[in-house]
């Protein structure tokens, strides 16, 4: 079995994810940027695994997908791990079997036949669909014919060999459209203990978005974002900045106005209030998170204005829109590249999506003292998902600064703008500046880096 860390961040969490067969890490590159450590397992020709570097986790979050949970069924027992909680997707403990897994004829044909040709066939299945295959490919694993015939054998030997393991799982993830794995023997095989999961997917699915949705926790970010509502107008300086310059960079259509346009994450209204004085003759669609956003966005004295409350990625928009905007909003998101893809579903033709939001690299200081991480995107990864959907017109970087007099201001500043998303209370506050103060000294400048992006997009034309 291959080791392979894609993410070394020095965080006390880990996330060990068990690869399907014939797989390298590559197909699984977005679980770089995830807010923690990552691992990657794969090519079970042998499954010799050597836990000794996961050991100094205080934390480690166990993904498998596919032969991959058969393997971490096999492999952990017995580890040492701290496990924290475990989670499998579109596989089973069994591997190959007619009940519970792979049926034995389909797998020995599979081997019996495996080409380039038969190959592709198989990556056709497991995808569904075009544009899944598509995205597959652009991340397709390097690896020979011979490599994966050696390894399907293996498996086969070693299934055979193996009793069903007793590995405990809390989730299984199932999609409905799995060509590989047969859905209904997924169900059987998880009846009992293991809490199911369903969606419709194919057999390869996105990872992050089901990654993310465990360590996201939205009530918590609407709760943090709520407390922090009396403060934000006067402790969100930099916010109101971001605000104004992504209102600046919106272009102007000469000939036709914009009639109708929906803000993602309105907030307190920072870039709602200049969307109105600019466009005062538009419709607003203007939606938050927290339902207790809409009395101060209707406070606003403008009448052609809906607000929605709810989670922006299930929210269903109806209608077409000539402008979407959103204000550093969208590194909440657990699934932005299915947001992405709606978003450009609803804007009309020569119609304009404008983005602010952070990438890695912000807030430095507090990576330096935290844990964990925030799960920014790299910004060539943001760039190259929205150039997927859109055609790109700007994606520009600025990076500002704020200073404080001491650590407690800046934890002041933090709580009262919801930044960080997260519960916190009076001891974890005191540890944050008892760790602040032992590593940056007492004399050192105290300071705060916010690493903006913002993005001008356009629809595409269609080919």
């Amino acid at each position: 079995m291959i080791q392979t860390f894609i993410s070394q961040r020095g965080t006390d969490d880990l996330l060990l994810f068990f690869a399907g067969w014939g797989m390298d890490y590559r197909p699984f590159a977005e679980l770089d940027h995830i807010g923690c450590d990552c691992c990657i397992c794969y090519d079970y020709t042998s499954l010799d695994f050597d836990p000794t570097p996961l050991r100094a986790y205080k934390n480690i979050d166990v993904y498998a997908w596919s032969f991959g949970v058969w393997a971490a069924s096999v492999t952990l027992p017995g580890a040492g791990l701290p496990l924290r909680h475990t989670t499998a997707i579109n596989g089973t403990p069994w591997g190959i079997d007619p009940q519970g897994g792979i049926d034995p004829a389909i797998f020995q044909a599979t081997l019996d036949h495996l080409d380039p040709t038969t190959l592709h066939k198989f990556y056709r299945r497991m995808c569904n669909d075009r544009h899944t295959l598509t995205r597959f490919l652009e991340t397709a694993p390097e690896r020979g014919i011979e490599s994966l015939r050696t390894e399907l054998a293996a498996i086969g030997d070693a299934i055979a060999r193996h009793p069903v393991p007793g590995f405990s799982w809390d989730q299984a993830v199932v999609g409905l459209q799995d060509r590989i794995f047969p859905p209904e023997n997924q169900l059987r095989a998880w009846e009992g203990n293991t809490h199911v999961t369903t969606l419709d997917a194919a057999h390869y699915l996105p990872f992050r978005p089901i990654v993310l949705g465990q360590r996201f926790d939205k009530a918590i970010i609407r709760t943090r974002f709520e407390q922090a509502a009396s403060t934000y107008e006067q402790e969100g300086l930099v916010q109101d900045r971001i605000a104004r310059r992504l209102n600046e960079m919106i272009p102007s259509r000469s000939g036709e106005a914009y009639c109708n346009i929906l803000e993602i994450g309105c907030g307190t209204g920072k870039l709602t209030r200049l969307l109105l004085n600019r466009f005062p003759q538009a419709r607003f669609t203007v939606n938050d998170l927290s339902p207790e956003m809409q009395s101060r966005i209707e406070q606003l004295p403008f009448n052609r204005l809906d607000f929605m409350a709810g989670d922006a990625e299930k929210l269903d928009f109806e209608g077409q829109y000539d402008l979407i905007a959103s204000a550093s909003t969208i590194q909440w998101f657990t699934d932005l590249e299915g947001f992405l893809r709606r978003m450009a579903s609803h804007l009309t033709d020569g119609g304009t999506i404008a983005v602010s939001s952070f990438v890695a690299g912000n807030l430095p200081e507090i990576r330096t003292l935290a844990t964990a991480e925030m799960p920014y995107w790299e910004s060539d990864s943001l760039r190259q998902l929205f150039e997927r959907y859109f055609q790109l017109d700007t994606f520009e970087h600025e990076e500002y600064t704020l200073h404080f007099d001491s650590p407690v201001d800046l934890l002041r500043h933090l709580r009262n703008t919801g930044v960080t998303g997260t519960s916190g209370n009076r001891c974890q506050g005191l540890n944050f500046i008892k760790r602040y103060r032992e590593t940056f000294g007492e004399t050192q400048e105290i300071t705060l880096t916010y690493c903006p992006v913002y993005i001008i997009a356009h629809k595409k034309k269609p080919l």
